[in-house]
């Protein structure tokens, strides 16, 4: 969930004019995709295979594929509901594009979400520039909302869960900060330019970063107003529930159910740490705390193994299969 670290001019997206040279770098960030995602179910049928006389295939073959295809259905309500946000915030944004559009870019955006530098939300910002013009500078903001309102979200799902659990304490109140903090940045844009402006004072260095990041306050008023916060916000917060529902559902049907308020926290909470790794598509991370944090609230070892794979194959994976597919229609010239 990480913010791209290069200008969104950089890598695949320089000189967007000159496609014949963008070709060669897209085509490397996808079969480096496609590795990965070769790599890892590899490693899931090697895991499965190993343990095929443990009680961790037991537990597989609990999973039917009504229960698959549920999972299947909520990710892609989870992918719906935000692609929907994405066209409202764009309005509000300036960053305009027809919303069939929209939401074909936003889907293919998830072809490169396992790339280094989070390639595939700067690739939405490139086709908004290819096919319809929209600057980079206008864009920028678009990006930013969208990964705060995820953040929030987020952040207040977990926050739910905590509470609903009685237990959790500490991550309760760090949870409530990091949502006052990121609401208090999407509706007081001068609170932002003091602190951008107090650090580059500290640091006097990057003026132009500095620069760029006024850009992107000077436009967090548009998202600000109640008419966008609002609906933008439970979009978010209904397509993470989603995400919620299927760690829910797959590990009720492995015979160990958890609580709402469980499964809204560990899903989150390893949502976060999969962000805070920085690593694409929060790989490893997210995967090594979701199963850490199912065995925490009582998940044995074989259905928290066999939980975490399907979760995340339903959750990350399939978003990447369904960028590859809109990828080559989004590429196409109008």
């Amino acid at each position: 969930m990480a913010l791209p670290a290069s200008r969104p001019d950089a890598g695949i997206l320089s000189a967007p004019a000159a496609e014949e040279g963008d070709a060669p770098r897209l085509g490397r960030a996808l079969r480096r995709t496609a590795a990965m995602l070769v790599a890892f179910l590899l490693a899931c049928a090697a895991l499965l295979w190993f343990a095929r006389d443990s009680d961790m295939m037991a537990a597989a073959a609990m999973l039917s594929p009504g229960v698959i295809l549920a999972c299947l259905a909520l990710s892609l309500a989870n992918y719906v509901l935000r692609g929907l946000r994405w066209v409202l915030l764009g309005r509000a944004f300036g960053a305009t594009a027809p919303p069939v559009r929209q939401m074909l870019y936003f889907f293919a955006g998830f072809a490169l979400t396992v790339t280094p530098g989070k390639l595939g939300e700067v690739v939405r910002l490139w086709l908004l520039r290819r096919h319809h013009g929209v600057p980079y500078a206008r864009s920028m903001p678009l990006l930013a909302g969208d990964r705060v309102m995820d953040m929030v979200a987020i952040c207040l799902l977990a926050l739910a869960g905590a509470a609903l659990t009685s237990h959790y304490l500490l991550v309760t109140a760090v949870l409530a900060a990091a949502c006052v903090a990121l609401l208090a940045a999407l509706t007081h844009a001068p609170l932002l330019l003091h602190l951008i402006d107090w650090a580059e004072r500290r640091l006097r260095r990057a003026p132009g970063l500095f620069a760029k990041a006024r850009e992107v306050c000077a436009t967090l008023p548009a998202i600000g107003r109640p008419g966008v916060l609002l609906p933008a916000l439970g979009l978010s917060c209904l397509g993470w529930l989603a995400e919620c529902l299927v760690l829910m559902l797959v590990v009720h049907a492995l015979g160990t159910p958890i609580g709402l308020g469980e499964g809204m926290l560990v899903f989150c909470l390893a949502a976060v740490a999969g962000a805070v790794s920085l690593l694409p598509g929060g790989l490893g991370a997210a995967d090594i705390g979701l199963l850490g944090l199912l065995r925490l609230v009582g998940v044995p070892e074989p259905a928290a193994i066999v939980a975490t794979i399907l979760v995340r194959l339903a959750t990350l994976w399939f978003a990447v299969l369904l960028g590859l597919a809109a990828l080559p229609f989004a590429l196409r010239r109008r």
